[in-house]
């Protein structure tokens, strides 16, 4: 039986956040012709703290919570990233993201419970999570999320906030594709309901919100605030 892989955990290295904030935004402005914003959760209050979720379809994923937290939620940020990532790319950890190991129950169960700890401890912190687990079809309506983020959610206290993330892009009016992102109200949801329960509604809130999101991307001019 081979051995646990270690949980490799964030550290907060600004020089080094920085940096990537910046260089994240010189390329996503290369990448797209546009990064559009619909907000509808505001900037956070120092007393609160933001469990973000939403749907997972494109490497950009890891990258867009890093220039929303300092464009727009100025936050403490961790995400939750694959252990081999973290692994291979040491960067990843001083930009606030620490490891999961999906292989094996045990080990993925206590970084949850790290993700819990940090968003329970005090306010002005936030996390990014993808319930999908995995990068899927960008094109899917019905989403898969796993209970994970049920279970956190059943053990999150009342300053945590819980608030859906969506992104969608395309290029149908132009060469270059375009990112939207969409981050909704804070959810109301029974957190001393089952994990199946609550992970049940928040995919049901996730898939509306993408697909409102969608719909307002259509138009050549969307009604939506430009990021970047």
């Amino acid at each position: 039986m081979s051995e646990p892989r270690p949980f490799i955990d964030a550290v907060d290295n600004r020089l080094v956040s920085g940096f990537f904030y910046r260089f994240s935004r010189f390329l996503a402005k290369r990448t797209f012709k546009q990064v559009w914003i619909q907000n509808e959760y505001g900037k956070p209050s120092a007393e609160r703290s933001t469990l973000y979720f939403g749907n997972h379809n494109s490497w950009w994923d890891a990258l867009t919570p890093l220039i929303l937290n300092n464009a727009v939620f100025h936050q403490r940020p961790r995400a939750v990233m694959e252990w081999e990532q973290v692994q291979r790319y040491g960067f990843f950890r001083r930009i606030g993201c620490f490891s999961i190991d999906r292989s094996d129950p045990r080990s993925a169960l206590k970084s949850l419970l790290h993700g819990v700890n940090w968003l329970n401890e005090e306010g002005g912190r936030s996390l990014f999570f993808y319930p999908e687990g995995k990068i899927t079809h960008p094109q899917l309506s019905t989403l898969q999320f796993e209970t994970g983020i049920g279970w956190m959610t059943q053990k999150l206290e009342p300053h945590v906030d819980l608030v859906p993330l969506v992104q969608h892009s395309h290029a149908m009016h132009h060469h270059k594709p375009s990112l939207f992102i969409g981050i909704g109200k804070p959810v109301e949801t029974d957190r001393s309901a089952g994990k199946k329960e609550i992970t049940q509604r928040l995919k049901e809130i996730t898939e509306s919100n993408l697909g409102e999101l969608r719909e307002l991307a259509s138009p050549k001019t969307p009604e939506l605030e430009i990021l970047l």
